[in-house]
């Protein structure tokens, strides 16, 4: 899980919060498709296509398949509404952009993104309408330094870096949480080969690289220019965080240099 940036509120948006305050979020969606389409650009330019929660690339659809994203409210957009002055439902900023976490069969990439068993899923498919909020991180309130979670270059599983949790005063029950198989289940298997198949590919671009004459400082830095930006789409790499990891201090270094926030 990476820190997720929030740009202004759509207009659209803001207007019909104004006009409707009541509204529930299918009512909104229903009649202000154009306000609907705005918040789901919102979300994937200001999270660079990135799932809030796992880091899959979120639009991958092209016309083939149903795309993998959907609009997630951290606080579940229908508890309150009716008990509560508060509309959960159309807070912008309880808004992220987040994958099926392979619960969509039809998604594109479906053989790899697709998981039959309910309990194998993944991001907030298990967290459902249950407040969280205490029990897992808020993508939005993640620190962009220092990075909370490491990959295992072995299995492609992260862990929780919890000396880097205190110093953030990050609360490392909630890290933890989010790797649980019954929270967020960031260590599924699903997500574990991808992740494995992310760092395979990057240990073959060092070897090559090295093979090439460079030295390893120069290999990693060369690979933290390439691999940590934003592509001409304003995309940011699938599985950031684990790319991050895995170049260490010197990834560290030039996310600093670049004024990386998210």
């Amino acid at each position: 899980m990476k820190a997720c940036l929030k740009g202004t509120i759509p207009a659209l948006l803001e207007q019909y919060q104004t006009d409707n305050p009541s509204a529930n979020w299918e009512q909104f969606k229903n009649e202000c498709q154009q306000g609907y389409k705005d918040v789901q650009d919102q979300l994937q330019l200001d999270q660079g296509n990135l799932c809030c929660y796992c880091e899959i690339d979120t639009k991958q659809g092209l016309g083939i398949g149903i795309d993998d994203f959907r609009v997630e409210h951290f606080h579940p957009k229908k508890s309150d509404t009716g008990n509560s002055s508060y509309n959960w439902a159309l807070d912008w900023q309880n808004m992220l952009g987040c994958c099926h976490g392979g619960s969509e069969k039809y998604v594109t990439d479906n053989e790899i993104r697709f998981v039959p068993k309910h309990a194998e899923r993944h991001s907030d498919v298990l967290k459902s309408e249950f407040v969280w909020e205490d029990e897992i991180l808020n993508p939005l309130e993640t620190p962009a330094f220092p990075i909370l979670f490491q990959a295992n270059r072995r299995d492609g599983s992260l862990s929780v870096h919890e000396d880097h949790c205190r110093d953030a005063g990050v609360d490392i029950e909630k890290a933890n949480n989010c790797l649980h198989p019954e929270k967020l289940n960031l260590n599924s298997a699903r997500l574990n080969s991808l992740r494995k198949a992310t760092l395979d590919a990057l240990n073959e671009q060092i070897e090559a690289t090295l093979s090439a004459g460079l030295t390893i400082e120069e290999a990693i830095l060369n690979l933290a220019k390439a691999e940590l930006r934003k592509d001409n789409r304003e995309h940011w790499p699938r599985f950031f965080t684990t790319i991050r990891s895995y170049l260490g201090k010197t990834a560290e270094d030039y996310l600093i240099n670049i004024n990386y926030t998210g």
